[in-house]
């Protein structure tokens, strides 16, 4: 059985321990009434704002004004209206307005704050709470760099903007921070829109390294390369996805050897156009083979450049590409296959603007073919339309024909005769 002393000392160690346990309740009654205010608890089990509020002039206990403060800041916060937002605002200066909360709590504090701020686009106040936040010793993470970054590019800051776009991608580059593929499209974003071209390229690439098999992506870096007037670096970026296996529309096909013929490489091409016709991975028309009789002659590919206007011929037979090819093969010195490609074009009426062309070459080939006689009536066919009069006439005097005869010039006959006038006309 206990003695009454024990009963004494068993009194004063609960005693004690009720008080010490009541004080800590005291202590944390706000804090508890915060965590079930967030956790959605009732308005009958902690204090209405509307309380909070009224209250909050009176608190004379800065931990307790300043914590109160920030309490109503992020229940107006929660609201996402102009209304509540601007509460949301003057909850949150008030209490970083005073010295209630720790330093870190005031950063922590000023942090929701600049997300209020991004958030609603109020680009000025974020601005000026990014140079608090750092008085304050804040050190911003990559996210909220970028965020400033994007705040000044908004208030027309530009220097500031890309000056912070070149540090966090250098940071990025020396590893010394990582970034997400959305943080380095915010940090393209301001370096292209601000007219830094070549560091959009080089962003671009960082960008790929993290999104390797997006064509679109690769696209991107190659009209970087465009933009930068970099034609051959361009076609490099092309041709690597079509190694990789990247699915190239046509039009990116198309482009990448109009890039690589730009670049001086016409003979190179003129080999790509050629295969990617040859696998049908374009469209076999009349632009794609005049592209491909455009490379290989201007890469000295005569042959070629003259079996590409061939193949062009099935979708446009008129008489003026009859014409250059037979002025091809006039370079070839293929006499007889320019002399039937312009009986071939002239084999339908001829419309008058080209009927000067026509005879005068037509009547080259005769005399390189030893039929004098065509060759003179061609030159004279030549010689009654504008066009190549002065040409033609001097064939003649080459030939020693009579020029003079003006019976020679009363009418255009033979093979390459022009189309007969309308009545009436």
């Amino acid at each position: 059985m206990k003695s009454p002393s024990d009963h004494i000392i068993f009194s004063v160690l609960f005693l004690g321990l009720f008080f010490s346990f009541n004080s800590s309740l005291l202590a944390a009654q706000y804090q508890s009434n915060e965590l079930l205010e967030s956790k959605g608890q009732s308005k009958q089990e902690v204090k209405s704002i509307s309380e909070l509020e009224a209250e909050l002039s009176g608190l004379s206990d800065a931990y307790s004004k300043d914590s109160t403060a920030r309490y109503l800041a992020r229940h107006y916060a929660q609201q996402n209206n102009e209304s509540s937002v601007n509460k949301a605002i003057e909850y949150y200066r008030l209490s970083l307005a005073g010295d209630g909360l720790s330093i870190y709590a005031q950063q922590a504090t000023m942090l929701e704050l600049l997300a209020l701020f991004f958030q609603h686009k109020l680009y000025q106040d974020f601005s000026q709470g990014f140079d608090q936040y750092q008085i304050l010793k804040g050190q911003p993470t990559p996210t909220i760099n970028i965020k400033a970054m994007l705040s000044y590019y908004y208030l027309n800051q530009k220097k500031k903007s890309i000056n912070l776009a070149k540090t966090l991608f250098n940071d990025h580059q020396t590893k010394t921070i990582q970034l997400e593929l959305s943080d380095l499209n915010q940090i393209l974003f301001t370096f292209y829109n601000l007219g830094d071209f070549l560091n959009s390229a080089k962003v671009q690439q960082s960008i790929i390294l993290l999104d390797l098999l997006s064509v679109e992506q690769w696209l991107r870096l190659s009209k970087l390369h465009i933009k930068n007037n970099k034609p051959g670096q361009a076609a490099e970026v092309l041709l690597l996805m079509v190694q990789k296996g990247l699915l190239l529309e046509q039009d990116d096909l198309l482009l990448m050897t109009d890039l690589i013929h730009n670049t001086g490489n016409a003979f190179i091409a003129a080999r790509l156009m050629q295969q990617l016709l040859d696998e049908f991975r374009v469209d076999h028309n009349l632009d794609n083979f005049d592209r491909l009789f455009k490379y290989w002659y201007l890469a000295q590919e005569t042959d070629k450049a003259a079996l590409a206007l061939e193949s062009s011929l099935k979708y446009d037979n008129g008489i003026k590409r009859y014409l250059d090819l037979a002025e091809v093969y006039y370079q070839q010195k293929d006499w007889a296959k320019m002399n039937d490609t312009i009986k071939q074009g002239c084999f339908f009426d001829i419309a008058r603007e080209h009927t000067g062309r026509a005879n005068l070459l037509l009547g080259i080939s005769e005399l390189k073919l030893n039929n004098q006689d065509q060759a003179i009536d061609a030159f004279y066919n030549a010689t009654m339309i504008s066009g190549k009069v002065e040409e033609a006439i001097a064939y003649l005097k080459y030939l020693k024909a009579d020029i003079k005869d003006m019976r020679r010039y009363e009418r255009i006959s033979g093979v390459c005769e022009p189309l007969s006038p309308k009545p009436g006309a």
